[in-house]
């Protein structure tokens, strides 16, 4: 309690006064006649968007803002593919899909498929990876495989979070907002030298709350409510010319409401009137234990020496200490009781804690570029688990990852590269389970997981303003343990359970893609085309004969798709932009999964769960010329999302997402000076209900489904300065 009123003081200090974090149009002067250029570090060198041969997305700081992008979950409308909502029943742990790859189960034994990374450090945990964006310089978005270049978990793709640098010149500044569903944000953020030219320092932080917006007879209350704030401090040492080195350390508290469902389809005995499909979504009738709490301290050292204009040495160390507590109910059924129905819910308590260390060494000529580095990972989690029909237990995961990797790029005209890069990645797991109401001893397991990740590309470059290329990449995701109870039949010969590994998955993709940017630079538009070939595809499937899943390298799978993003600056106050992708996959062989009778079929024929067929966004953003002083801009995009399945098996329309439109918008003013602004801003304005997810119990007669609504319309009045 002491540590969260010591964290609400600085909160509230950084904030006071109105000293404000900049806001869109305030971070920078913009040349309204072009488009601008957004750099970006996607291949380890410095490059920009048109002229990097691999699929990104990158946005500014300037551009986050002005489309009220707040945190990692808000960017799943600014990017081609990707799907971004919370892991069923959590409030912090992000569920990322990208290209069909993702995984949404939360705790120490479940691996991302979509690496996230905060100044070039891995964070290998999804509980508490909403990071939030109150001091962020850009975001890019690698899509596809990034095996070589930033190793396992990584075969969806990676989002690479880059904070801003300490500044040695004095600068400050935030924002404050207010909003309905009595929200009320803050952020701060001051910088400047502590020893001229030599060392600087930042301090920004966040507060953010919010009242729920789904009606809780039982809790007397909303629920689904926020509350976080967070602090990072930065310094940076440049002690000469050639060397320097940037640290940071950050805190992050949250305790908001951990995700409650709203019942859809209730059991033939349990009496709930209101879980029939249409149903009112803003209303709960489930109950019971509701808390959850994440604290998050970590940090990161990057260290750069130039040892001349073409070779410099690189060090990135990482650090983090993850606690997060949850406990929430999931359904309703009548199972075990003889008046009303009983809250099923499911309790956690993760920790986990890790350190990282990468070397590496860039080689940059005109004819010539290049990169060799070595890379090593540590990580240990513990945690408590209570979840329906399971014994309670406790588990241990320790991982142990090293990996050597390069990459070269050759001009072999001047206008043709060749890229060629390998990674190879050696991973030591073990697993501890003590199911101690079974069992009066700890069960354990150790596994080594090894992978190869090639790269093979061309790319060509006949102009300043176009750029075409090929490539051949492989991605790598490390394999694991599930825990399975002692009691449990797995239906092998009576075997009984204990830890049980499975397997790496592997992918291999192949992508063209091409750039161009018209020679008035006002237009431009990015295509890339890719096929995946997945095989080990971990999936959750079920012992023979039983209905108790666990994860397995159930089948292999192939996905395709096209992706567009077009960019028109039609006139020097409007500029138009979209986002598009149009995806299709299918398993390549068989497997078995349960229906939602709990029958086990092959399910080889089923749709890809996670993917999206069609994703389309399209904005605008318009500063009109008014005789006033100051300038006024309009922003506003529509999102569209093709229905998509939450489970293997299809099963349900009441599980799977629906096809949803939504529309956001701002309007903004901005003194002539550029040290204020004013903002009205709404999100799903036209307060469209849906399902965001589902989660499904299945049963011989009728299943349960709970059903997780997207948010409704959001409001707010944001005032911004910066000096």
């Amino acid at each position: 309690m002491r540590g969260r009123t010591r964290l609400t003081a600085t909160t509230a200090l950084l904030t006071s006064g109105v000293v404000l974090l900049p806001a869109a149009a305030l971070a920078q002067e913009k040349n309204s006649s072009r488009l601008s250029e957004v750099v970006v570090t996607a291949e380890r060198y410095t490059s920009t968007v048109q002229t990097t041969p691999v699929a990104v997305t990158a946005i500014p700081a300037e551009t986050l803002a002005e489309r009220q992008v707040t945190d990692v979950r808000q960017l799943t409308n600014q990017i081609p593919g990707i799907v971004i909502t919370p892991a069923t029943g959590t409030s912090s742990a992000a569920r990322i899909v990208l290209r069909g790859a993702g995984q949404e189960q939360s705790g120490i034994n479940f691996d991302p498929a979509v690496g996230v990374y905060i100044d070039n450090v891995y964070q290998p945990r999804i509980n508490g990876a909403f990071f939030d964006f109150f001091d962020i310089d850009r975001v890019e978005v690698l899509r596809g495989p990034q095996g070589t270049l930033y190793g396992r978990n990584t075969s969806g793709g990676a989002i690479k979070i880059s904070t801003k640098r300490p500044s040695f010149d004095w600068t400050w500044g935030g924002d404050v907002a207010i909003g309905n569903y009595n929200r009320v944000d803050a952020r701060g953020l001051v910088s400047g030298p502590l020893i001229d030219h030599t060392l600087a320092f930042s301090i920004s932080a966040v507060s953010r709350k919010r009242g729920g917006f789904i009606d809780a007879p039982a809790y007397g209350r909303r629920v689904d409510n926020k509350d976080l704030q967070a602090v990072r401090a930065k310094l940076l040492f440049t002690p000469t010319d050639k060397f320097e080195v940037e640290g940071a350390v950050d805190y992050q508290e949250d305790r908001s409401d951990p995700g409650v469902g709203v019942p859809l389809q209730v059991g033939a005995t349990v009496n709930d009137p209101f879980a029939v499909p249409g149903r009112d979504l803003t209303r709960t009738e489930l109950s019971g234990p509701l808390s959850a709490k994440v604290i998050s301290i970590g940090g990161s050292i990057n260290a750069k020496y130039s040892v001349n204009d073409a070779v410099t040495i690189n060090s990135i160390t990482g650090f983090r200490n993850l606690r997060a507590f949850s406990m929430a109910p999931f359904w309703l059924t009548a199972a075990g009781v003889t008046n009303g129905a009983l809250n099923i819910g499911g309790t956690s308590r993760i920790r986990d804690r890790f350190y990282s260390q990468e070397f590496n060494g860039t080689y940059e000529t005109e004819r010539l570029k290049g990169v060799l580095g070595v890379y090593y990972f540590y990580e240990a989690g513990e945690a408590y688990a209570f979840q329906p029909y399971s014994a309670p237990n406790n588990q241990y995961r320790g991982t142990t990852a090293g990996a050597i990797f390069g990459q070269v790029t050759y001009n072999i005209l001047d206008q043709l590269g060749l890229t060629l890069g390998i990674r190879r990645t050696i991973e030591k797991a073990e697993f501890t389970q003590f199911y101690f109401t079974q069992t009066n001893f700890p069960q354990s397991d150790h596994k080594t997981f090894k992978g190869w990740s090639p790269k093979v590309g061309l790319d060509w470059k006949p102009s300043d303003n176009f750029l075409a290329y090929i490539s051949y990449t492989k991605g790598f995701k490390s394999g694991g343990f599930n825990p399975v109870p002692p009691n449990t039949n797995t239906g092998v010969g009576g075997q009984t359970g204990a830890p049980t590994p499975y397997g790496e998955e592997t992918v291999d993709s192949y992508e063209a893609g091409a750039k161009y940017t018209t020679p008035n630079k006002r237009f431009r538009v990015n295509v890339a085309i890719f096929e995946a070939k997945y095989k080990g595809l971990q999936l959750p499937v079920f012992f023979p004969g039983t209905s108790s899943s666990y994860t397995s390298n159930a089948s292999s799978a192939t996905i395709d798709g096209i992706e567009i993003e077009p960019t028109w600056q039609a006139t020097d106050a409007l500029q138009l932009y979209a986002s598009m992708s149009f995806d299709h996959g299918k398993y390549t062989s068989p497997f078995l999964c349960s229906l939602a009778n709990t029958k086990i079929v092959d399910c080889s024929n089923k749709k890809i769960k996670g993917l999206v067929p069609a994703k389309i966004v399209a904005g605008f953003t318009f500063e009109p010329e008014i005789d006033m002083r100051g300038q006024i801009r309009i922003v506003g995009d529509i999102d569209y999302t093709d229905k998509y399945y939450n489970n293997v098996a299809n099963e349900g329309p009441l599980v799977q997402t629906p096809r949803v439109t939504l529309f956001n918008g701002s309007i903004a003013w901005d003194s002539p000076d550029r040290h204020w602004t004013v903002a009205l801003e709404g999100r799903n304005i036209f307060n469209k209900h849906y399902v965001l997810a589902g989660l499904q119990l299945a049963s011989p007669a009728i299943p349960t489904v709970t059903g997780y609504p997207g948010e409704p319309a959001t409001w707010d009045i944001r005032v911004g300065a910066k000096f």
